[in-house]
């Protein structure tokens, strides 16, 4: 579990080193010079004097600390794999040798290393050795030319021979200054991700993966997951340069031994993260920048896409225009083919095509993740492009005030959103806090956030149904809260829609009184021939007594619907002029009163009353009895028991 790296070492990781430029250039001369190791682990790169696979050291920084290097191939064949050991370094190396210059695959590089944000560089001028002041000097203008209007115009030129040690110490000296300036891009926050650049086993320790951690650090013990396989296993060990290590921080390069999944399952290409924290995706939202070289064209592009240390056809597809545009940076939606891949925003990658180009080999261009979870939208839609422009701000508060607001009604989930920004619920909180304080996100539930526009509608919308009802219905007190509620579209989340109600009650819009809602300043409001139905329902209920007809029956003497019946004595329920009974029977309330105190005199001088008994104390028959027995059950006068009734203690 070592990669190679130097075991004494005892200082503390501070960055990741790669190395670009072109082939027998002498980058691996170079690295040996600077750290006494050489990269080139395969008999084949010994035998060819290049190499062919990712290698790796360490490079002891005085004062400092260490730094990991990666010494990646130059072979125009091999830029795959330059990508995969360029993505998540904090710094480049950029090799160019005195006595050839410029070459096709240094173009390459430091394309690939500008479309990936390195700002980070030192250039080596190689075997300076063999040339006159002239030539370095020749050379040097050839470089700076080469990185005027890239990400790393501003890197140091020295000279320098891994024969002869010549400008060695300045080399290191460069790099240390470098590394102490750098913010370190690849440690920060965030949920853990590790590439798998490498993936093999050994005897004693099982399976065992290597690559660059990204975000929060990995711990013994911790269970993770690899995607997109999505299998399970356990980190049994961790060393990172070389050092046997209970805890692993973001930005350090390292190795994990794994538990409980054999090497066959893994491979260079998929991502280790924990468990029940990220997915992966097969559509991205991208701004992409093209190489002046490439080709122009309509519509979509398939492309080799390059991130971390996977690779996968793809289609890109331009967003807000029809064209890929040479030298100029565009918004696309990009479909990866085969398996999806763990990808968040801010994520680099390249674009590659299947024709070599010019001068910049097969690369077309390169860009940035703006979001994995792209909503289901026309890529012509005008809102589409607004937003994605908005998402290119760096700042978290813009990340989660758009991914909330565009959620619609329906709102998001706080742990949707940590997925699709790769962060910690914890870490969004304080974030989430300060944009419903300035109420440009509301809260809904425990877990749901939706924006304020949002939250308006709802507001109108739910006051529009109130108003619609009131207007509808002016007799009744308030509509229902749960058919209130049923009133908003399908895709409004139950703990939204409650949440909403309890928003526009604590404004004093609506009071709900009872499960119903209405205005505050509602009455019940009766017609005069209402009144009049109202009043015969009334006297009717007072001269039939205990033999009260149905509702059915009653409607029919009224002259109105069954429905229209039950509006207005249920209008006479709430104001306590008649009292309902089981089995759609309503009784003036002096009826009911009078019959209880009969039953109460009954049990002062008995323990039970039977059903018989019960029609002869009240004097009524069965079809009447019954419902009133069983409405005194309801106010919790008597209780049944078996077939006879008894007196509710207390």
């Amino acid at each position: 579990m070592t990669e190679g790296l130097n075991q004494n070492s005892d200082r503390r990781p501070v960055g990741v080193l790669g190395t670009a430029g072109h082939i027998d250039h002498g980058k691996t001369a170079l690295i040996t010079a600077l750290t006494g190791v050489d990269t080139d682990r395969l008999p084949e790169e010994k035998d060819r004097g290049i190499t062919i696979e990712l290698g790796f050291t360490v490079l002891e920084l005085p004062g400092i600390g260490s730094l990991s290097v990666i010494d990646v191939p130059g072979h125009e064949g091999l830029v795959r794999t330059m990508v995969a050991g360029a993505t998540g370094i904090d710094l480049v190396l950029i090799v160019v040798a005195a006595d050839e210059g410029v070459m096709p695959q240094t173009r390459e590089h430091v394309a690939i290393c500008n479309l990936l944000g390195i700002d980070r560089a030192v250039v080596a001028l190689t075997k300076s050795d063999l040339v006159d002041a002239e030539m370095i000097e020749l050379a040097t203008e050839e470089i700076r030319d080469l990185l005027a209007d890239t990400t790393m115009r501003n890197a140091k030129i020295l000279p320098v021979s891994a024969r002869t040690d010549q400008g060695i110490g300045s080399l290191r000296q460069a790099l240390g200054d470098e590394v102490a300036r750098s913010q370190g891009q690849s440690s920060q926050g965030g949920l853990p991700r590790l590439a798998v650049d490498r993936a093999f086993s050994m005897r004693g320790f099982g399976a065992v993966v290597t690559g660059t951690l990204n975000g929060d650090a990995l711990r013994n013990g911790d269970v993770v997951e690899i995607w997109p396989t999505g299998a399970t296993a356990k980190i049994r060990g961790l060393q990172s340069h070389g050092e046997t290590r209970t805890e692993i921080a973001g930005g350090a390069r390292c190795a994990i031994n794994l538990q409980g999944i054999d090497v066959s399952e893994l491979a260079r290409g998929q991502v280790v993260t924990q468990r029940d924290t990220l997915r992966p995706t097969a559509c991205i939202d991208t701004a992409v920048e093209w190489l002046a070289e490439c080709a122009p064209s309509d519509g979509i592009t398939s492309v080799e896409f390059l991130a971390g240390t996977a690779e996968r056809r793809a289609r890109v597809a331009p967003i807000g225009t029809t064209q890929k545009r040479p030298g100029q940076k565009d918004l696309a939606r990009i479909h990866i083919d085969g398996e999806p891949l763990v990808l968040l925003p801010r994520d680099r990658f390249i674009l590659r095509g299947f024709a070599r180009t010019p001068l910049a080999g097969a690369t077309l261009g390169g860009g940035m993740v703006l979001d994995a979870a792209p909503p289901p939208r026309r890529r012509s839609d005008p809102q589409l492009v607004e937003e994605l422009r908005r998402l290119q701000d760096e700042k978290l508060t813009t990340a989660l005030q758009e991914r909330v607001t565009r959620s619609g009604l329906s709102g998001i989930d706080e742990r949707v959103l940590g997925r699709e920004l790769g962060r910690r619920s914890a870490e969004l909180h304080a974030t989430l806090k300060d944009l419903i304080t300035n109420e440009k996100l509301a809260r809904a539930g425990r877990h749901l956030y939706l924006g304020r526009s949002a939250l308006s509608k709802l507001e109108t919308l739910l006051e529009q149904a109130i108003d619609a009802f009131h207007a509808r219905e002016p007799m009744r007190p308030g509509m229902q809260r749960a058919a209130l509620l049923g009133s908003l579209p399908d895709n409004v989340p139950s703990e939204i829609a409650d949440a909403t109600l309890t928003v526009l009650a604590a404004r004093g819009r609506v009071q709900i009184d009872e499960g119903h809602v209405r205005r505050p300043d509602h009455r019940p409001l009766i017609d005069p021939e209402t009144q009049q139905i109202l009043e015969r329902i009334i006297d009717d209920a007072r001269q039939a007594g205990l033999e009260a007809a149905n509702s059915r029956d009653w409607s029919a003497a009224l002259g109105v619907t069954v429905e229209r019946f039950r509006d207005l004595v249920a209008h006479l329920e709430r104001e306590k002029q008649l009292i309902r009974a089981p089995g759609d029977f309503w009784f003036d309330p002096a009826v009911v009163s009078s019959v209880r105190q009969t039953v109460l005199a009954h049990f002062e001088k008995h323990q039970t009353l039977d059903t018989p008994t019960y029609k002869s104390l009240i004097g009524t028959t069965r079809r009447t009895a019954v419902p009133l027995m069983e409405l005194l059950d309801e106010l919790q006068i008597t209780r049944r028991r078996g077939q006879v009734r008894v007196l509710m203690k207390g």
